[in-house]
């Protein structure tokens, strides 16, 4: 169903609560039963309203799919936020990429359900790839211009701390997998760390 009625933005505190509270109540929908299985009767009732208003806020089922998406990924952002906000040095980049792993990890723990759900509708919706990719940019170029501040090797960075995010990811999923004993996890993780420590000051040694 579309909505083909203007769609309002909330401007007043209690109709942007209620916005939030639709977004917050599909967000759970969508990872526990999953998106193509919640309809908008669901998520209304779920957040206290009726259909109507849902619609009055969203053109669809998709555009909520959106806004939560952005929900998601700005809980991700205030448990990243911290550490890229402070400043790098060569001496703490052991420290700062193991607790860089530890709040991957114990996001996509967290959040299991969600996580699954939205890589998987990534796959299929291009969108929703673009959101996350931003993010990833996003996130990639802070830690750049935190590791330039601190006199790291500009050679190849971008590229350095890409693959470096990515084995941070793929650390995070063996986790949420629950495939691998905990002494295996645990040193995939110390191994991951000093890959990613060895790639990303391997030009400042010479």
């Amino acid at each position: 169903m579309q909505n083909n009625e203007k769609i309002r933005e909330p401007k007043q505190k209690r109709a942007i609560e209620k916005k939030q509270k639709i977004i917050r109540a599909s967000y759970k929908l969508f990872s526990e039963k999953g998106y193509y299985k919640t309809n908008t009767a669901e998520i209304a009732q779920a957040a206290g309203v009726s259909t109507g208003i849902v619609y009055s806020y969203f053109e669809d089922k998709k555009h909520i799919l959106v806004e939560v998406i952005k929900h998601y990924l700005s809980l991700l952002s205030e448990k990243l936020n911290p550490l890229l906000t402070e400043p790098v040095s060569k001496k703490k980049l052991t420290p700062l990429i193991e607790e860089f792993i530890n709040i991957s990890i114990k996001s996509h723990i967290m959040n299991k359900e969600a996580h699954n759900e939205f890589l998987a509708l990534s796959l299929l919706e291009s969108e929703i790839q673009t959101l996350f990719d931003e993010f990833e940019n996003a996130v990639l170029q802070k830690f750049c211009e935190l590791l330039e501040t601190a006199g790291f090797s500009k050679d190849n960075m971008l590229e350095k701390v890409r693959i470096g995010y990515s084995i941070i990811e793929q650390v995070s999923h063996y986790y949420i997998q629950e495939k691998l004993p905990a002494e295996e996890l645990n040193r995939i993780k110390l191994l991951a760390v000093n890959i990613i420590v060895t790639t990303l000051t391997e030009n400042n040694r010479k």
